[in-house]
């Protein structure tokens, strides 16, 4: 994700992931990597705001849970932002590569670059 973009997670799902960790199902690593949920302790404070000790704060707002195919949505949703970000990050990176050959080939004045279909010589 782009620095300073900020991930809005609705109530349910908050709810959903604390309840997946409070019952076993999954740790908090787990979450975070199954749900693409950044920062360390994003999880533990939806614990303490949602978990068994405020469990009566969800009833009394009447979040609906999250069914099965929201909850792979919102997985998929994450992980295809997840990997738009990295094809962005790799293409930057390819691009200052590149720049950095160009540079390299220029003040070295040798070519660097292998040119393709060029025989190999024999010795």
């Amino acid at each position: 994700m782009k620095e300073g973009m900020v991930v809005r997670y609705t109530e349910a799902f908050k709810v959903h992931v604390v309840r997946e960790v409070e019952t076993g199902r999954i740790s908090q690593g787990e979450a975070s990597r199954r749900y693409g949920i950044l920062g360390h302790s994003t999880i533990l404070k939806w614990i303490r705001k949602y978990g068994r000790v405020s469990s009566h704060h969800t009833t009394r707002v009447g979040l609906k849970s999250m069914n099965e195919k929201e909850i792979e949505l919102l997985h998929l949703q994450n992980e295809n932002k997840a990997l738009r970000q990295e094809l962005e990050d790799v293409r930057f990176k390819n691009v200052v590569l590149e720049t950095l050959v160009d540079v390299a080939e220029r003040e070295l004045g040798i070519p660097i670059r292998k040119k393709y279909g060029a025989k190999r010589s024999r010795r």
